[in-house]
């Protein structure tokens, strides 16, 4: 079975735009990352979307029980709002997310944070240099200023600041619809690649779980999923 392992999606948004509301937000309190075995050096976020809409909190819910709400930071920030309109999906944690000059992200997974599960994560760079170094499965990806990019975050993945500015990227979390799988399935995307799914395999019973979620969805795209995943079995 194959997987998507990372896709640009055909947006491009400005990033001088993008940085002059990062700066007016700057002179708030950028909060470390939680995940503090995650990394060395410096890691931070301000919450654009969050739990509840809190401006205080970065987690994210390992549970899809929670109610993600804008954030007073989205409220001052025009063009973050105009970019996030153009996602017609369930938004949950949007954030802007500083790694700082020096530092670095250790390989980890986030599990199940991928399209084939339902959940997409899209990185959007608005600050970032040629010597930032971003591996996906071993492969390193280019992502420029402006660009918007899906990545599979349930492969290994590491991230190395060794340029003299702090990188920024705009994160946006979202649900798998309709939308997701038709964009996700546009000849207009750029670049695309999948690869054979080389991490843990679905069981019998997750399988036909998510097959039937799809036959739910009642589209032609889902059916047309669920029978290519009924196809594997």
């Amino acid at each position: 079975m194959k997987v998507l392992k990372y896709l640009q999606l055909p947006f491009f948004f400005n990033a001088g735009v993008m940085l002059r509301e990062v700066e007016i937000l700057a002179d708030l309190h950028w909060r470390p990352h939680y995940q503090v075995k995650h990394y060395e050096g410096e890691w931070s976020a301000i919450p654009l979307r969050s739990i509840d809409g809190k401006s205080d909190n970065i987690i994210i819910s390992p549970s899809n029980d929670k109610e993600y709400g804008d954030t007073e930071f989205l409220e001052r920030s025009p063009y973050f709002t105009n970019i996030l309109h153009n996602f017609k999906c369930e938004l949950q944690a949007v954030r802007l997310l500083k790694l700082n000059a020096g530092s670095s992200i250790k390989e980890h997974r986030d599990a199940d944070l991928n399209y084939e599960k339902g959940e997409v994560r899209f990185h959007i760079p608005v600050i970032t240099h040629s010597e930032v170094e971003f591996i996906l499965d071993n492969e390193r990806l280019y992502l420029k200023e402006g660009e918007c990019w899906y990545m599979n975050f349930n492969l290994p993945h590491h991230i190395n600041n060794k340029s003299s500015i702090d990188r920024i990227h705009l994160v946006i979390d979202a649900a798998v619809n309709d939308w997701v799988i038709d964009l996700f399935n546009d000849a207009d995307c750029p670049i695309k690649k999948e690869i054979e799914d080389t991490s843990r395999k679905f069981n019998v019973a997750t399988t036909n779980q998510i097959i039937q979620n799809l036959l739910e969805m009642n589209t032609e795209t889902s059916i047309k999923m669920a029978n290519d995943l009924a196809k594997g079995l």
